[in-house]
């Protein structure tokens, strides 16, 4: 959706001028392989080769209104270009959570840049509270021992702590205490990283944030404009107007459901007399409440662990749908095998991975869990008023609940939807956090927030329901001003330029950042082709259950053999989307054996007696190119009764719907010709 040009002429004027005084910086950079340079007024050390990296950091106060504040430390990145010996610009990048280190996700960056950093700076700067920045490190939260239980009464006291502990960390140069609880805010951020950017000398720069990082982003935007040739917000959320209950997170959920499996030949064709999907989600939440299901599974490390799943389980893993796609693509199948035939074992492991992997935080410096609660419990706005004492928050937030419509959240109640994993949202995690003293709002004007020179990407996929592109990516769209442009690229979740299928949003962006002022006449047609989730079908329990592969010409196996060969692709393609969430090179099959990962010409799949049904087992390689989407597997199916089944099978990652898997192969003296949906 097109909100508005950016004046051609403007953003070409806005270019050169970042331009002329990033090129002044760069001619200061050319010793690239100098162990320290100096930029401006910082020294920068050399921290890395693969590409060349320098670190520094710069000092600023705490408390801004403070004359007496104490200082700390902001930290970053610079990565000079890559070919060029004079830079053309540099590239702002910022990352979400909040809590997350900009730096750590340095890999993630670089490549979705690409060309750009040939002739570009990039500067990756970590916000206060996390990464080589001053930390905020709260011992309860970071060494929390029941991940899979991050709310409720007791988790929020430890956030309280550790609201308490920042107001105990640091004092004035008079002697009291600063009440640092609310100084971590965004604000006070952005003046970080615009005194950054000063410091080193860069001029105009191109702002990319992510997640909380385009929320960051607006701030920033909107507080220093002057400092910016272009922005792109990615997976956005607005910062004026937020809505405390992010309800448009379950509008876009029961829509994306649907959508994700209809987009699917598999599943669309195994469900066609069933409904939709969010109404078979709406029975799995009715099971789940009467009888929560429990079992040995398979943990994010390739073990076996106890797993139970009830409705709030299912509350976390609709909402992990938003930022993971393996939800999408297992959940309706997992759900329809219990609901049809008590088969829990699909459920359990993909509860297992997706909940495992959400719950699992990085360590410091990589991420701070007491810097998202800082963000969160001072930033966003609440059921309550921050002002009021625990005890009133209290009576208020309760009241909230009650008052909100039963339905907002269903088939799950508003006490089921707000007691979720206060990381995804912290509906009740601030009760206690200490009341501000030091008001900074994020934003302090109205719309538009950018001078029409400044051009604005947005870029949202449409199964995000974490940031949905629904009232979010829209209302910022309509709030930064005419010279934003909002793109919704289909089939991707949160993210999009960290998606594995990001070709589309990365062309786009790289575009953009080329030339800013050529938005309004950008082809951004790609947005609408990319592949759709390989939604699963099914969950056979025994051979007999699976859909066997459509056979081709020159087939003589049997429809056992066809079913063979269907199962054989299908425990691939699970393991090819478990893959990117594992912990470990070792992984077990949904109903026994043992997958390993190694990484190489392409990441290899070694199947050891993998049982994706009870009654035959698969062994054989798979292997996946990454550069370019293709697999190759060669495996051997062994039934319990009859001769094994001979399989290779060849099919494209993210392929478009209609795809398929080519199957060739024997059993016995039968030739096995055959096709089957790509998994």
């Amino acid at each position: 959706m097109l909100l508005g040009p950016a004046p051609a002429a403007s953003a070409a004027s806005a270019s050169t001028a970042g331009s002329a005084a990033a090129s002044a910086h760069a001619a200061r950079l050319g010793r690239v392989a100098a162990r320290s340079i100096r930029e401006g007024s910082v020294s920068l050390t050399k921290c890395g080769t693969a590409p060349v990296v320098y670190c520094g950091s710069i000092k600023v106060p705490l408390d801004y209104a403070s004359t007496a504040s104490p200082d700390i430390s902001i930290g970053f990145e610079l990565l000079p270009p890559t070919v060029a010996k004079v830079a053309t610009g540099t590239i702002l990048s910022v990352e979400g959570g909040p809590g997350f280190a900009t730096t750590g996700s340095e890999s993630l960056y670089v490549a979705a840049a690409g060309p750009l950093l040939r002739t570009r700076n990039m500067l990756l700067v970590n916000l206060r509270g996390t990464g080589n920045s001053t930390l905020i490190n709260c011992k309860g939260l970071e060494n929390y021992a029941q991940p899979q239980h991050q709310y409720g009464a007791a988790f929020d006291k430890l956030v309280a702590q550790c609201g308490y502990q920042l107001n105990h960390t640091w004092h004035y140069r008079d002697g009291g205490w600063v009440h640092a609880s609310d100084l971590f805010n965004t604000a006070y951020s952005a003046r970080d990283v615009s005194n950054v950017v000063k410091a080193l000398g860069l001029g105009r720069v191109d702002l990319y944030g992510d997640s909380y990082g385009s929320w960051f982003a607006q701030v920033f935007a909107s507080r220093y404009p002057g400092q910016l040739r272009s922005v792109t917000l990615d997976s956005t959320y607005q910062v004026l107007d937020l809505n405390p209950w992010y309800a448009t997170t379950a509008v876009t959920a029961r829509r994306a459901f649907d959508v994700a499996c209809s987009r699917s030949p598999a599943c669309a064709a195994a469900t066609r007399a069933d409904g939709s999907a969010w109404s078979r989600i709406t029975q799995l939440a009715s099971r789940l409440a009467r009888r929560p299901v429990t079992g040995e599974t398979t943990t994010l490390a390739g073990t076996t662990a106890k797993m139970t799943v009830n409705e709030l389980t299912l509350v976390n893993l609709v909402n992990n749908a938003g930022f993971d796609p393996i939800v999408y693509r297992d959940l309706d199948a997992a759900g329809r095998a219990l609901l049809q035939h008590n088969d829990a074992a699909p459920l359990l492991r993909l509860a297992a991975l997706s909940i495992g992997f959400d719950d699992t935080n990085f360590p410091l410096p990589e991420f701070s869990d007491g810097l998202y609660f800082a963000v969160s419990c001072t930033d966003y706005v609440q059921l309550f008023s921050r002002t009021a004492p625990p005890a009133v928050r209290l009576r208020e937030y309760d009241a909230a609940l009650r008052r909100e419509p039963a339905g907002t959240f269903a088939p799950f109640s508003v006490a089921e939807w707000t007691s979720m994993d206060q990381y995804t949202e912290a509906y009740s995690a601030c009760l206690d956090w200490p009341s501000p003293v030091h008001a900074v709002a994020p934003i302090i004007r109205r719309p538009p927030l950018v001078p029409a020179s400044v051009p604005v990407l947005i870029l949202s996929g449409t199964l995000d329901s974490l940031t949905p592109w629904l009232d979010g990516a829209s209302l910022v769209a309509r709030q930064m001003g005419k010279s934003a442009r909002l793109v919704r690229v289909a089939n991707l979740t949160h993210v999009t330029l960290q998606d594995a299928d990001d070709a589309c949003p990365a062309s786009i962006y790289q575009r953009f950042v080329a030339d800013p002022g050529n938005l309004r006449h950008e082809n951004v047609s790609c947005a609408a082709q990319v592949a759709p989730v390989h939604t699963v079908g099914t969950y056979p329990l025994v051979l007999s259950d699976a859909v066997p592969a459509k056979p081709a010409a020159g087939n003589t196996a049997s429809r056992t053999a066809r079913q063979a060969a269907a199962i054989a692709v299908a425990a691939v393609g699970d393991e090819i989307s478990r893959s990117p969430d594992l912990v470990s090179n070792t992984d077990l099959g949904l109903r026994g054996g043992t997958v390993t990962i190694s990484a190489g010409n392409g990441v290899t799949f070694s199947l050891d007696a993998v049982r994706w049904v009870t009654n035959a087992t698969i062994d054989g390689t798979a292997t996946w190119n990454q550069a370019t989407g293709v697999v190759t597997a060669r495996l051997v199916v062994h039934l319990n009764h009859g001769a094994p089944v001979h399989v290779t099978a060849t099919w494209q990652v993210f392929g478009q719907p209609g795809k398929y898997a080519v199957i060739t192969g024997s059993q016995g003296n039968r030739v096995l010709r055959a096709r089957c949906p790509a998994p």
